[in-house]
């Protein structure tokens, strides 16, 4: 499999986000679900698990009308968000930082589609929209159009800081991450988080549980992590590398230099973890999941 696009294609995703989300909105509000088309799949499956999520939220602070809200109003209003992309229909958000939340599942403050939100303001969404071509460019469209349905811009740093991004294995196909303003450097972190989306639906649609009780050293934190987090990282940076090598050509300005800096930081990591990341990819079961794991690698460090 030396195409990244075919090693990411896996039946069993598809099959497990269709059973997901229809579970997700039987316990919303039990009744038939029209099952959605392909296109739609991506944003119906994050949607679903947004409802989920916001009303437990509303159910633990005991406010009936948002829970009534969420089980009944909210899969009209929501869909009306989302605007038509190269990648599909997306929903693209910019909240305030006190919009965000703290819940009892995730240290790090994220955000939860409800009655109150609004799209994002029009150069985010063109931001986004330009982002989409650039990762079309590279091929990687189908990763990004099946796991990042809703991007959550959560501020605008300076090329030279640090970017925050993160997804969070309860609101599947969202992506939180901040931007510089440049749509190549945002096109590399809605792929690596879809990549970490992607990887969190295949363990789970292969129903693959990493053992938690090793761990290895990851050069990319400097300390040794669990499996698990390993893993996450030896597939959603090669990803990365992968992107930016594809994305170069079209970059120019500070986009150009961050990604380069980026393919120059990744050579040595990558290198560093691949005795662990060997020794760690034993401990998935599946033997194609294994060997799609290896394929990204791999085809990152020839680069």
């Amino acid at each position: 499999m030396n195409d990244i696009a075919a090693t990411l294609d896996l039946d069993a995703i598809a099959t497990h986000r269709r059973e997901r989300s229809a579970a997700a909105l039987t316990l919303l509000h039990p009744g038939p679900i029209p099952p959605p088309d392909d296109e739609a799949l991506p944003l119906a499956y994050a949607l679903a698990h947004h409802r989920l999520e916001g009303a437990e939220n509303a159910a633990r602070h005991r406010d009936t009308t948002t829970l009534d809200w969420y089980r009944t109003a909210a899969g009209p209003a929501l869909a009306r968000l989302a605007h038509s992309s190269r990648l599909g229909p997306r929903i693209v958000i910019a909240p305030n930082e006190d919009e965000m939340i703290r819940g009892p599942h995730s240290d790090t403050p994220y955000y939860v589609l409800g009655p109150d939100t609004t799209g994002a303001a029009e150069p985010l969404a063109a931001l986004a929209d330009d982002a989409f071509d650039r990762i079309v460019a590279t091929g990687l469209d189908e990763l990004v159009e099946a796991h990042a349905a809703v991007i959550c811009l959560t501020g605008q740093r300076r090329p030279d800081q640090t970017l925050r991004s993160f997804a969070l294995t309860r609101l599947p196909a969202t992506v939180f991450t901040d931007h510089t303003g440049d749509a190549a450097v945002l096109g590399r972190d809605l792929v690596h988080e879809a990549a970490h989306n992607w990887l969190n639906d295949a363990l789970a649609a292969l129903h693959i549980t990493i053992p938690d009780d090793a761990t290895y050293f990851s050069p990319w934190r400097g300390t040794d992590r669990p499996a698990y987090g390993f893993l996450h990282a030896c597939f959603a940076f090669p990803l990365t590398m992968i992107y930016a090598a594809r994305a170069l050509p079209g970059a120019t300005g500070a986009g150009h230099t961050v990604l380069t800096d980026h393919e120059r930081q990744q050579r040595p990591q990558l290198a560093a973890a691949q005795d662990d990341f060997t020794r760690a990819l034993k401990l998935v079961p599946d033997h194609g999941l294994r060997e799609r794991l290896g394929t990204v690698f791999q085809h990152a460090r020839t680069l």
